[in-house]
């Protein structure tokens, strides 16, 4: 059994996803219970922990053994699954106990859409990249 081949396989973009995940559940930890301080930071370390983890999901291509098509298609689902779920863990540590709280929603929806953008960007750009390096 060749063992390179993997661990190539398991080091990929879901790897890259579950850490980033567990990274946005320590940076909203100290915000229980919410505060106002706490919301706003958050809200900033939001866009830098998502834009963050979807330029590290294209790192494993650097070590890819395989086709590119097979690589863009696992970066692309667990891009979106990561993407929800990041937006997700810090969407829902925010909380201002009064009408601000519609906005958190909002933020969610931006995050989701713009993170899918950038990440659909980010395909585009290393496929051609690839297609036009060899």
């Amino acid at each position: 059994m060749n063992t390179g081949r993997i661990s190539t396989f398991l080091l990929g973009p879901e790897l890259s996803w579950l850490l980033m995940y567990g990274l946005a559940l320590l940076l909203v930890a100290p915000n229980q219970p919410p505060t106002e301080a706490g919301n706003v930071r958050l809200e900033s370390l939001a866009w830098y922990v998502l834009f963050g983890a979807i330029i590290l999901s294209f790192i494993p291509l650097y070590w890819s053994q395989s086709g590119l098509g097979w690589w863009m298609l696992r970066i692309g689902i667990a891009g979106l699954i990561g993407i929800t779920s990041v937006s997700t863990a810090f969407c829902s540590a925010i909380d201002y106990h009064d009408s601000r709280n519609s906005g958190v929603g909002t933020l969610w929806i931006m995050l989701v859409i713009f993170g899918a953008i950038f990440l659909f960007l980010g395909m585009i750009v290393v496929s051609l990249y690839m297609k036009f390096r060899s």
